[in-house]
């Protein structure tokens, strides 16, 4: 798998579709609100295969205006963390290394900057356990609740150091390296 490219506007319409099959995760947004999230972005990241989309992953600043309660909330509570706006993997890339990937970039990434740490929130309800188990799974800890005012749905915050992430993010669950990692 290659590396994550940055989200150029081109490619706005096919991940805008992808990102609104997975609308009860993510919740769905129309062009101008996906532009804006892009614009708006610390870091963006794609993968695709051809001319489809496998996933992608949109990162906000811990400083700046917030763009909705839950990056309100993860400014407030972990000041030095990117917080991952979203990340969606197309289902047929799902268990390939897609998610790992964006990750690691994105760790990377943060790093870069001076951010140590990347947060996020996974839906309690309804329950996302998709979501949850690969963040489990890659070190991601509770560190909040709260009810989306929005929409009324309960999300789980978490949280985890950027450092430690870039190397476990590119080692396969069997623990042979990941193909994001090489070359």
């Amino acid at each position: 798998m290659r590396r994550p490219g940055p989200i150029l506007p081109a490619q706005h319409p096919a991940l805008l579709a992808l990102n609104n099959l997975h609308a009860e995760a993510v919740n769905a947004l129309d062009a101008a609100g996906f532009a804006a999230l892009c614009g708006a972005a610390f870091w963006t990241g794609a993968l695709w295969r051809e001319e489809k989309p496998l996933g992608f992953l949109i990162a906000l600043r811990p400083t700046g205006p917030a763009t909705g309660p839950n990056h309100g909330w993860m400014q407030a509570h972990r000041p030095g963390a990117a917080y991952i706006d979203r990340v969606v993997v197309d289902a047929a890339a799902q268990g390939r290394g897609t998610g790992r990937a964006l990750y690691a970039a994105l760790a990377a990434a943060a790093l870069e900057a001076g951010l140590a740490e990347l947060g996020c929130e996974v839906n309690l309800a309804p329950p996302n356990p998709v979501s949850m188990g690969f963040h489990t799974r890659l070190g991601f800890a509770p560190v909040g609740e709260a009810t989306d005012p929005r929409n009324g749905k309960v999300v789980r915050y978490l949280a985890a150091p950027a450092a430690p992430l870039t190397a476990h993010f590119l080692r396969s669950p069997d623990h042979r390296p990941c193909p994001a990692g090489q070359g």
